[in-house]
């Protein structure tokens, strides 16, 4: 994205749900999370958390972050990019969703990758901290976009990759109805039969139609401090992956 061609400034209130019931959320339902994922998506999450590792383009030793690292499936995929002399360290919130994660890394022998539990808002890392960060369906979720991304951007290195994989609402007619019928239907009624008749599944197409489409999201991480900034769709146009790289004279 170029300086001169910058779209109108996202701006929106908080979600509609304080983190710490958020953080409850997930935690509940940390369990059936993986496959939720699978079948929301058919499978293809596999796919697209393995594009997000490799726009990192990252290599062997590097140190990546992994921020709202959930269950820690990217995790895993950014370990095998760095590979045993590098490091991945995985944030979260929901301490249930970490104990997932731990036990898919304890079972892959991956020593090199680190979760702990940690705010997206106030990273409990130095500046210029990591060679590269990824997102994957966890930016939704923070409180503060726009901090959200800035932190991202302070622990990653002038010249780094600051990586967003997000659900996103799709533009042609056809697929954005069905993803209407999808999100607003489907997937809620299935998450009522897994969350016990809670909300988290109520939630989830509640917090991607507040969310900035592709364009504005673009916006908002070059304010944060990345530039060229480019993304594009997947899925038919369900998810959008968001690349910057954080500018060489930023703070």
């Amino acid at each position: 994205m170029s300086d001169d061609n910058l779209p109108v400034k996202y701006s929106a209130e908080a979600g509609t749900l304080p983190p710490e019931r958020v953080q409850a959320m997930f935690d509940r339902i940390a369990r059936p999370y993986d496959a939720m994922n699978r079948v929301m998506t058919g499978g293809l999450d596999v796919r697209w958390r393995r594009l997000a590792a490799e726009a990192t383009e990252v290599g062997a030793g590097a140190s990546v972050l992994d921020c709202c690292c959930g269950t820690a499936d990217l995790t895993l995929e950014l370990a095998k990019r760095v590979g045993p002399s590098g490091e991945v360290v995985g944030l979260d919130f929901a301490d249930r969703m970490l104990d997932r994660g731990r036990l898919k890394i304890a079972k892959h022998g991956v020593d090199q990758a680190t979760l702990i539990h940690g705010d997206a808002l106030d990273l409990p890392f130095e500046d210029d901290r990591f060679a590269a960060a990824t997102v994957a369906f966890g930016i939704r979720n923070v409180a503060d976009l726009g901090l959200g991304f800035r932190e991202l951007v302070r622990v990653v290195r002038p010249g780094g990759k600051v990586v967003c994989l997000e659900i996103t609402t799709p533009e042609s007619g056809v697929v954005s109805k069905f993803h209407s019928l999808w999100f607003d239907r489907l997937v809620p009624g299935v998450g009522r039969l897994v969350d016990k008749g809670n909300a988290a599944y109520t939630y989830l197409p509640a917090s991607v139609k507040r969310f900035p489409g592709t364009t504005s999201l673009a916006h908002v991480m070059y304010e944060a401090g990345l530039e060229d900034v480019r993304f594009r769709t997947l899925g038919g146009g369900i998810v959008a992956l968001h690349v910057g790289t954080v500018r060489r004279s930023a703070a």
